[in-house]
């Protein structure tokens, strides 16, 4: 399961996003790179047959005005609506695509309904998205409900700090009692990162967010190859970084096109946004995209990087 956490109370940043994506790791994607014109960053869903280009949306990005995305399944009690058409994909995917977006024109569920009325045929979603130069930022569910998230940069402040996964109880005084283990983790792990890196340089801060994004609570001897096994799906709520792990037969673990037979953390993202919101480094490891590449590569080694830093 998916996780994000983002926080603004660094006295440098106006934003630091790290995001894991857990998906099954034969999923056919593109790593992170320029396109739509070089207007969007990000890494991108690609079609089940190689024959198709075609983008079929992201999970995570930023274009060149400062506007960013990332898109999480939402994980519901009732299953009735996951034979939704439309790819959750495209909703960071077209939001990031407009130029000259005003924020305040999308800026909760039904004003970005109008804007794209495939809305409520899209998979069950939490989605966050903002603007980096105007600093106002939301998350939108398939739920209807918009809420306003990262409202102040007070380093002791509740709103600074925000993780999101994929079950609904998003809102932050809901952490204590009902959100997944591996939020409240995260929640705390974040405050922590931030008062351990005040003082730090980018390199250290962008190595303390990937340590954060690869802390595991699930027993080592569960990430290591030659004892791959399957396991409850249900652990992958209390671990931030999921180690590849082999499906349980006949269960897709919630995802939207089940390719393969492993699924975990295939792909981590952190994103820094300077305190003026002038600079941005955009860095993606990718940890697998295949299921060979459980046996050649680590969170630790991870298969490929791909580093960005320009300018708004």
């Amino acid at each position: 399961m998916c996780i994000l956490m983002a926080t603004r109370a660094h006295p440098d940043y106006e934003l630091i996003l790290i995001s894991n994506r857990d998906e099954f790791l034969a999923r056919k994607t593109h790593a992170t790179c320029w396109h739509n014109n070089d207007f969007v960053l990000s890494p991108y869903d690609l079609a089940k047959t190689s024959a198709e280009k075609q983008i079929f949306g992201t999970w995570s990005g930023i274009n060149k005005e400062g506007k960013l995305a990332t898109i999480l399944n939402l994980k519901l009690d009732n299953e009735q609506n996951n034979m939704k058409s439309r790819s959750r994909g495209l909703l960071p995917f077209i939001f990031l695509s407009i130029h000259k977006a005003d924020f305040e024109d999308w800026d909760n569920y039904k004003k970005f309904e109008g804007h794209y009325d495939g809305l409520k045929s899209t998979g069950d979603f939490n989605f966050f998205y903002g603007d980096v130069i105007k600093k106002q930022y939301k998350v939108i569910d398939s739920l209807g409900r918009t809420f306003d998230v990262l409202s102040s940069t007070c380093r002791k402040d509740l709103d600074s700090y925000m993780v999101v996964s994929n079950g609904k109880f998003y809102d932050s005084s809901s952490i204590p009692g009902q959100a997944w283990e591996k939020v409240k983790v995260a929640r705390d792990s974040l405050e922590n990162l931030v008062l351990e890196n005040i003082e730090s340089d980018e390199e250290k801060i962008i190595s303390s967010c990937f340590q954060l994004a690869s802390k595991s609570s699930l027993p080592s001897t569960i990430s290591n190859p030659d004892v791959l096994q399957m396991v409850d799906p249900n652990v992958t709520m209390n671990t931030i970084y999921v180690p590849p792990l082999r499906r349980p037969p006949g269960d897709d673990l919630g995802a939207s096109i089940p390719d393969g037979d492993y699924y975990g953390t295939r792909s981590q993202i952190v994103l820094l946004v300077s305190k003026d919101s002038t600079r941005v480094t955009f860095i993606e490891r990718v940890l697998y995209s295949s299921d060979e590449d459980v046996r050649k590569y680590s969170v630790t080694s991870p298969k490929e990087e791909k580093r960005f830093k320009f300018k708004l």
